[in-house]
């Protein structure tokens, strides 16, 4: 992570999980809100991918194995480093006996210069940070296919991973300037967040507000991630870029910046809530909304009207067949705070 890319690909990772799962989570709290009698909000670690045709596999611990298992790779590719440095240097500090790191050089360019060999201790903080998320996603899929583990362990192991991020993040601070503490000790906070809601969203899953919470403060790490990677490794020499890292009064900017992310990811949160509830509940009762529904259901029209559905939610000999007298187009929606596929009203 000591690069810019190494702070945009985590932070790309958090944005992106943050803001599917508050797509789908508005999803469920209309619905629950429009059928409060048949459903009952109810959260998850994961949510599916409705998008997809294969919606019932665990695509989102799929996913996040992959690219968690990718950034550890880079991590390690970019960690690892050659240097060559003068033998007497070397030998002032004891260095030249532990032949696993010390390799001489025996290529034209000089007699007294030896390759040494070395992996940055900041890389494999890294590496163990998504080693977590990996070992947290392996157990959701776990848990997906019926493994016979304790109940809500996949909460545990989501609490698991960000508290070893946040613990990793505490003690990543030393030697380093003031301001670059000062933004990672805010990172940590944001992950404490994170941790705290998901305690709170195992005790109490059917309220949304500590559903959106871990929402909130999974966005809020990927976008000072974007922050602090821009602070540290401008992209550009421009003073304007350019932040002194030894200067205090920085810190009252950055306590700002901190606030401003907050806010504008729970107005982000309020407008996505805004746009489901417009876009695919209020918009429903026009043709080419059902349409998009069976869409997204897996179902495609075949010579039928748009009247006419499946009441399970799946085409085959079981199949009950509901004619266009018996429902209507506003009286179809996707039910994802149950296990059937199309639910009715």
């Amino acid at each position: 992570m000591g690069t810019l890319a190494g702070h945009l690909l985590p932070g790309s990772f958090f944005i992106l999980f943050g803001t599917w799962w508050g797509f789908i989570t508005s999803i469920r709290f209309i619905q629950s809100k429009k059928n409060s009698n048949k459903n009952v909000y109810r959260a998850s670690v994961t949510m599916p991918c409705i998008c997809l045709p294969f919606r019932k596999s665990p695509m989102e611990s799929y996913l996040k194995a992959v690219l968690a298992f990718i950034a550890l790779l880079a991590e390690a590719y970019t960690g690892y480093k050659v240097r060559y440095r003068p033998r007497s240097e070397l030998e002032t500090q004891n260095l030249v006996n532990h032949s696993q790191h010390v390799h001489h050089h025996d290529h034209k360019r000089s007699t007294d210069l030896v390759r040494v060999t070395s992996f940055e201790l900041g890389n494999a903080q890294h590496i163990t940070m998504y080693s977590a998320f990996i070992l947290g996603a392996i157990v959701e899929v776990m848990v997906h296919y019926g493994v016979n583990l304790p109940k809500k362990i996949e909460y545990a192991m989501g609490i698991m991973a960000f508290s070893i991020e946040a613990f990793l993040f505490a003690f990543h601070l030393h030697g380093k300037e003031p301001l670059d503490v000062f933004v990672h000790l805010l990172l940590v906070y944001s992950i404490i967040g994170c941790i705290i809601f998901c305690c709170l969203e195992v005790n109490s899953p059917g309220q949304v507000l500590f559903t959106y919470g871990r929402i909130l403060f999974t966005i809020l790490q990927g976008t000072w991630f974007y922050q602090v990677g821009f602070m540290l490794y401008p992209p550009t020499d421009d003073p304007a870029f350019q932040w002194d890292l030894s200067n205090h009064r920085n810190m009252m900017i950055v306590t700002a910046c901190f606030c401003w992310h907050v806010m504008i990811i729970i107005t982000g949160l309020l407008g996505q809530l805004w746009f489901v509830k417009k876009i695919f509940f209020d918009w429903n009762k026009n043709q080419s909304m059902v349409k998009r529904l069976k869409a997204i259901d897996g179902i495609q029209e075949i010579g039928r009207t748009s009247h006419e559905y499946y009441k399970d939610g799946s085409i085959g000999e079981n199949s009950i067949l509901i004619g266009k007298n018996e429902s209507s187009d506003e009286d179809i929606t996707i039910d994802l705070n149950r296990n059937n596929r199309i639910q009715l009203k």
